[in-house]
């Protein structure tokens, strides 16, 4: 038992203290979830930050709402993620060749639903009150064939945050708004592993869950009529997550504590009008992913497992996982066109650079890659009250394999192929409006 336990710490090193992380990458750099609104999605997201387009805005730039009509309006977001990314063992691994174990993980992806839900209500002629609820980071995700050579690193992850933001939007002067809100973030994450190196060996898992609070500011200016410009911030948040460590089947157990910064993220957006028929938006994103170097996850109560492994309370169960991620950036162009009254019809493409960018940093728990999206949407308003959204994106993962050295020693060398497939729609609803 003292030796399972052993491997199970050794195995799981390379994403022990990623209890918090997602085990694929999400379709935004790193871990975090883009797919917030349906509209700005038609665009690949240009333009998202920029007052002039739906309540989804204000994900990006709380000042959006100060947009928002008079009386009361939402609007309610749901995207379906599906996702295929494979990654294949190379020469040169730890477990290769083995005659027990895939060289091929199969498809770690599994769909993912992403809800988003947006309200505000006009106060005052200068004044609105919001609220919004996303999920702004976490994917579920679970290898085909869970015996293959990287078990160690990536089985089951399971991540999910919920995020809500009371925001209060107000207008300084004609054309000039500003906009604060409180993110209140929910974390629940499951991450498993091999506890050894056959087909059949059980489960090590941590799992933890927590509650912190973080903000959102921003600044919305039109200019002219025909412009419009947005700057919003959305501040990190630095969760400790409270939890467990435990191996499938065995009837004990240890507390731990693994600490998880999300990062700051700050979005410049514009939105031009070229004719009163036809915009085009732009976005540029940066975020500050260069924060997380590494992560631990902490024993904090002495059960049976973490002293077998030579880490009695207050000690790591493993050493720390170096990550040494860089800031990400994502460009972005769209442009959207008044077909009719009725119906507006959008493209747009963007670039994004990943957070992950050497194989020495990029592990089977997390092959993140640099991605290009290219997108296409509509808006069709039913009546001056109702709306709806739909759009469709694609996005090709750009290269970057796998070739790390993690605790154990276990050493990966793996080709990545990634693409994904994105379908968004939303309803918008005003009511006590002109």
């Amino acid at each position: 038992m003292r030796q399972v336990i052993r491997s199970s710490a050794f195995l799981l090193a390379a994403s022990a203290a990623m209890a918090v992380m997602p085990a694929i990458p999400a379709w935004a750099g790193g871990f975090a979830v883009r797919e917030q609104s349906a509209e700005f999605q038609g665009m690949s997201f240009a333009g998202d930050a920029a007052a002039g387009g739906g309540l989804s805005g204000m994900f990006w730039n709380p000042a959006v709402a100060a947009t928002a009509p008079k009386g009361y309006s939402s609007e309610s977001d749901a995207a379906g993620i599906f996702g295929h990314v494979d990654e294949t063992a190379l020469p040169g691994s730890t477990f290769y060749p083995s005659p027990l174990l895939s060289h091929d993980s199969g498809n770690i992806s599994k769909p993912a639903l992403v809800p988003g839900s947006y309200m505000a209500y006009r106060l005052s002629p200068d004044t609105v009150l919001a609220l919004s609820f996303n999920s702004p980071f976490g994917l579920t995700t679970d290898p085909t064939n869970n015996a293959w050579d990287g078990q160690s690193q990536a089985r089951l992850s399971d991540i999910k945050t919920y995020d809500a933001v009371p925001t209060i939007a107000y207008r300084l002067a004609p054309g000039l708004s500003v906009g604060v809100g409180v993110q209140i973030d929910y974390i629940k994450a499951t991450l498993r592993g091999a506890s050894g190196s056959s087909p059949t060996a059980k489960d090590a898992s941590i799992e933890g869950q927590d509650t912190a609070v973080g903000f959102t500011a921003g600044l919305s200016w039109t200019p002219s009529p025909q412009t419009s410009i947005g700057l919003g911030y959305r501040s990190s948040i630095s969760h400790d997550l409270k939890g467990t460590f435990a191996i499938q089947g065995a009837t004990a157990d240890n507390s731990i504590d693994a600490k998880l910064k999300l990062p700051d993220i700050l979005t410049l957006s514009v939105r031009q009008s070229v004719n009163p028929k036809m915009r085009v938006l732009g976005t540029v994103e940066w975020t500050h992913w260069s924060d997380l170097q590494s992560l631990d996850v902490v024993c904090t109560s002495l059960g049976s497992l973490c002293p077998a492994i030579g880490s009695a309370p207050p000690a790591s169960v493993n050493p720390s996982l170096t990550l040494n991620w860089h800031d990400s950036w994502m460009f972005a162009l769209g442009g959207e066109y008044d077909y009719s009254h009725q119906l507006t019809l959008r493209t747009g493409a963007a670039y994004e650079l990943s957070p992950i960018q050497n194989p020495s940093e990029r592990t089977a728990r997390l092959p993140d890659q640099d991605r290009l999206w290219l997108s296409g949407g509509a808006t069709y308003k039913l009546s001056d009250m109702l709306a709806f959204d739909l759009a469709y994106s694609h996005i090709w993962g750009l290269g970057g394999g796998i070739d790390r050295t993690e605790t154990g020693p276990v050493h990966l060398i793996a080709d990545v192929n990634s693409s994904v497939d994105i379908i968004s729609g939303s309803l918008k609803f005003k009511l006590g409006g002109p």
